[in-house]
């Protein structure tokens, strides 16, 4: 073995090691890899850059751009929701949603399908009280098969397509590969089925999780008449950095302020509602002026009543959040939303939520206005597993937030 080969076996099985770690984004740590093999000179400026001129990978780049196109106008999630049918037989609509989803991807890109489709069957299975979870893993697979019917499918079959034209060889047509993958799909699809579908987990959501122990994380405080609090700001209060709590929402006379502003002013008869570590609630019983709600009576829906929603969201691989505390993204004034709750495999992380450090994949139920969804659905930070109510057509002239301004007072 030559050093050149352990050198380049030594950086791949490195660059492996720090993915599996999530020691930084997946595109970075690659990036970082092939600028130690350009700079160590076993590869050539050329070569590195090289797989971006291959024809696969430049059509790969104009379906994304087709997928992102066809998903602004909201035309699929009408012919999908349909498909479904009544959700009487579960098993019938998994048929229906599996087979044009799988004849969907044979002509789209896979990824900004399941990225389309996942809200929509959320808000179908929620709506007849099905776990999400059994559709949601099928509607991947149904993508896979899908993909391998056609040449532009997926990105692998257009890669590889591209490598054979420049060895001199013929490549593929569109429809030579389905040959092996139709047989293949349509196996696939009766297995899930039937015997797939009885192997999926039946799951519920964060939502309903947190829904159903809320007592055991939400917490609520009153402003008294007299309290020395009144005309302070909530930084002045002392309520900005508790050691334990989150403050999620405000609550005056009826109107509700989701994503709470360090500057705003408290008013007797406020009431202020925190999520987080409750063994941690003595911080606010000690501030004077705070009557403590230890039993509250709010219940999750409560919480959104009026102008607030809740929404989850999974943390993207391409966020900018992963790695990141939820403070220092100062999520709250960037997305205007606070975050009730953060699960991760399955579980709620029990600690004070802006203290957590943010994972790829992880499932963050947010408290938010109801322009949220329709700013952010495009994010590239994270994906949004609750539906709009109208296709997400985005306004160019609506898009631009405007949060400049008050980004220097929250956190």
């Amino acid at each position: 073995m030559t050093f050149e080969i352990a050198f380049v076996i030594f950086v791949v099985l490195g660059m492996l090691v720090f993915l599996i770690r999530e020691v930084a984004r997946p595109d970075f740590i690659v990036a970082c890899a092939l600028a130690v093999l350009i700079l160590s000179g076993i590869l050539s400026p050329a070569d590195a850059l090289k797989g971006f001129s291959n024809e696969g990978m430049l059509t790969v780049a104009l379906l994304f751009i087709v997928a992102g196109a066809i998903k602004q106008s909201g035309v699929l999630n009408n012919i999908v929701t349909k498909s479904l049918g009544s959700g009487k037989s579960e098993r019938k609509s998994l048929l229906q949603m599996m087979v044009p989803i799988s004849s969907l991807s044979a002509f789209l890109n896979n990824t900004p399908i399941v990225v389309m489709f996942t809200p929509v069957i959320r808000k179908w299975c929620k709506e007849r009280n099905i776990s999400p979870s059994k559709f949601l893993m099928p509607l991947s697979y149904a993508t896979i098969f899908g993909g391998t019917l056609t040449l532009i499918g997926t990105s692998t079959n257009l890669v590889i397509h591209g490598f054979m034209l420049e060895k001199g060889f013929d490549g593929f047509s569109m429809f030579q590969l389905a040959i092996v993958s139709l047989p293949a799909g349509l196996l696939g699809i009766l297995f899930m089925v039937t015997i797939g579908y009885k192997l999926l987990p039946d799951r519920k959501s964060s939502e309903e999780t947190f829904g159903e122990d809320v007592k055991k994380y939400l917490s609520e405080a009153t402003v008294e008449a007299n309290s020395p609090l009144i005309g302070k700001t909530i930084e002045a209060a002392g309520l900005r950095n508790l050691s334990g709590l989150y403050l999620i929402e405000l609550i005056r006379n009826g109107e509700r302020t989701t994503s709470v502003p360090s500057y705003k002013k408290l008013m007797a008869g406020d009431r202020l509602i925190f999520t987080g570590v409750l063994s941690t609630i003595v911080d606010i019983q000690n501030i004077k002026g705070l009557k403590v709600e230890t039993g509250t009576y709010l219940k999750l829906e409560d919480l959104q009543n009026g102008s607030a929603s809740l929404v989850e969201a999974v943390v993207s691989h391409r966020s900018s959040l992963v790695h990141k505390t939820i403070k220092e993204s100062k999520f709250r004034s960037f997305y205007g939303a606070g975050v009730v709750a953060v699960h991760r495999n399955d579980e709620r992380i029990n600690d004070k939520v802006g203290d957590i450090k943010l994972k790829a994949g992880d499932t963050l139920l947010l408290l938010s206005n109801k322009d949220f969804e329709p700013r952010w659905s495009n994010s590239k930070d994270f994906y949004l597993l609750s539906s709009l109510e109208e296709p997400d057509i985005v306004d160019p002239k609506k898009s631009i937030t405007k949060n400049t301004y008050n980004s220097m007072y929250y956190y």
